[in-house]
């Protein structure tokens, strides 16, 4: 994803988007001679059949998408793209393309969606995105999701050849302290960068620059002149390299829950990723919201006489042992960080019973670090209890979980510029443990593994340096107030990149990712598409599902 800009700042910008449409009809012709192109058997790839006799080849060979899913509003398709777009030469890839079409039958627009993570994959989520859209946006646009490289249907990162058994660790996800996140460093950091091809181009041609290019050329090949950009999280850095390199050809761009794409790529900033972002910041604070929450509520929160001092007794206790609550499972510090930072993310996935079951797992927790447990499964369910496993925790763990878990490693590593001094980790790590207690060693040791990745982007080429770090078109910020990855304030941070204006619309929600949770936020969102006009600053919103509301 980094090593792609080579020549920008030399080229006049006319030159650079003849250059795109040659390119364009390039791929299109190699759809049809690079038929020995290995495939991904997750994608979805048309024959030869299908392109009538004597007519000019189809960019796209629209069919079913093989998901387990098994939407049928989505179709999809498999594209090869260059591997370097600086290179072409170099060689290609396949990146697959989703589609739902216009439900007027003539689309007036096109909507590409990125969902984030790194690692999700927009065409599984993209039924879900346009299900919140208004009615004229569906009648009228073309929803687009491209998997990333090494996402869904795309060509797989070359990671996760195991010829070992993983490293045993004392910890079940990730590390809770300074011992622990040396275990990682010295440990499961290298066998887990040792399953991967170190020299596989496409390791050093997987991160947000490529992906952005990816999407040009997807656009260029539909025929579009002017896209809509919707992009969560990570996907608003995709969105922001986008505006960056493209920005004749972005119609409107909305960052929902953006990370700042700064302090993303980081270049000439001394701190791991995740100590650049201040997540362990964001999460404390939206725990401290969700406690204050409980005890504003009164009675309509059950938790609120005990809610505090039950989270104390949890985490002191699970300092020198685990705890087990019968029919829900057994936690060392390390999982029950991991399952408090996965409840506050959730929450607007699976609605306000997220939270509520947190706060009754910690009152459980409590009672048995007490002795007071009363016999039986407790009353709180296991919902907010997610798969809390990661390779070093004593078992084998199957090629596709490690591939699909270095598939994330893979973007950030290319990405970032992190500290090569081992000592930056540990130092960042403490930090935020101690401004953040439970949080800054789960949030730093995220990406530990990219000291010493194989393969990493060029510092010149990072679209995160001072002239690259702007966003060249007016854009939309979406935000929830009680955010654990990126906070209200993060969405601050983002809007003063905009060079042309940027407007910001927070609701008064939870979790990450704001559409889902409030239609108030999405009708926002759908009457700036519609109109292609500025976005206007909103005074808020509320959430779809107000917390304890009773």
């Amino acid at each position: 994803m980094t090593g792609v800009l080579t020549g920008w700042r030399a080229r006049g910008q006319g030159l650079v988007h003849m250059t795109r449409c040659i390119t364009c009809l390039s791929v299109m012709t190699a759809m049809v001679v690079l038929s020995s192109f290995p495939v991904p058997a997750s994608a979805d790839a048309g024959g030869a059949d299908a392109t009538p006799r004597g007519a000019a080849p189809s960019p796209f060979d629209w069919g079913p998408c093989s998901s387990d899913r098994g939407d049928q509003s989505v179709e999809c398709a498999v594209v090869t793209v260059p591997l370097d777009h600086s290179d072409p030469s170099v060689g290609s890839t396949a990146v697959r393309v989703g589609r739902i079409p216009a439900t007027g039958g003539n689309a007036r627009g096109t909507i590409f969606y990125n969902p984030g993570g790194p690692g999700l994959s927009p065409i599984d989520g993209l039924a879900s995105f346009a299900a919140r859209l208004s009615p004229q946006l569906r009648n009228d646009h073309d929803i687009i999701g491209v998997d990333p490289r090494g996402v869904g249907g795309s060509e797989g990162i070359p990671c996760g050849a195991m010829t070992t058994e993983p490293p045993s660790t004392s910890y079940s996800v990730l590390p809770a302290n300074a011992e622990q996140l040396a275990e990682q460093f010295d440990a499961l950091d290298p066998w887990l960068r040792g399953t991967c091809d170190s020299d596989s181009p496409l390791l050093k041609h997987a991160g947000s620059v490529d992906a952005a290019r990816d999407i040009e050329q997807v656009r260029c090949l539909l025929g579009v002149d002017r896209i809509d950009y919707y992009g969560i999280s990570y996907g608003a850095v995709i969105g922001a390299v986008y505006s960056r390199l493209f920005p004749a050809h972005l119609r409107t761009l909305t960052l929902d829950s953006p990370d700042d794409p700064n302090a993303w790529f980081g270049a000439g900033q001394p701190d791991p990723l995740w100590a650049r972002l201040g997540t362990a910041e964001y999460s404390g604070k939206t725990l401290e919201d969700l406690f204050s929450a409980c005890e504003s509520a009164g009675n309509r929160c059950q938790w609120a006489p005990m809610i505090r001092s039950d989270y104390e007794r949890v985490t002191r206790a699970l300092r020198t042992e685990r705890l087990t609550v019968p029919g829900t499972g057994s936690f060392d510090a390390s999982a029950f960080q991991s399952t408090v930072v996965s409840a506050l993310y959730r929450f607007n996935q699976n609605g306000r019973d997220d939270y509520e079951t947190l706060l009754g797992l910690i009152h459980a927790l409590a009672q048995v670090a007490d002795g007071t447990a009363p016999y039986g499964e407790p009353a709180s369910g296991d919902s907010v209890i997610g798969p809390q496993t990661r390779a070093g925790s004593g078992a084998p763990s199957q090629d596709t979980t490690v591939s699909r878990m270095l598939t994330v490693d893979a973007v950030m590593c290319v990405d970032a510029h992190e500290p090569p001094q081992r000592e930056a980790w540990f130092m960042s790590a403490a930090a935020a443990e101690a401004d953040s207690p439970g949080f800054g060693y789960y949030w730093i040791s995220q990406d530990s593994i990219c000291n010493g990745w194989p393969a990493t982007g060029n510092l010149e080429d990072s679209v995160g340096i001072p002239d690259y770090g702007t966003i060249d078109v007016p854009f939309l910020v979406l935000s929830n107030a009680h955010d654990p990855v990126v906070g209200e304030w993060g969405a601050d941070r983002v809007k003063g990149l905009g060079r042309r204006g940027a407007a910001v619309v927070v609701a008064d929600g939870w979790g990450h990712g704001v559409l889902r949770g409030s239609s108030c936020a999405a009708a926002q969102f759908s009457e700036y598409v519609a109109s292609g006009a500025p976005p206007r600053p909103s005074a808020g919103c509320g959430s779809d599902a107000p917390l304890f509301a009773g």
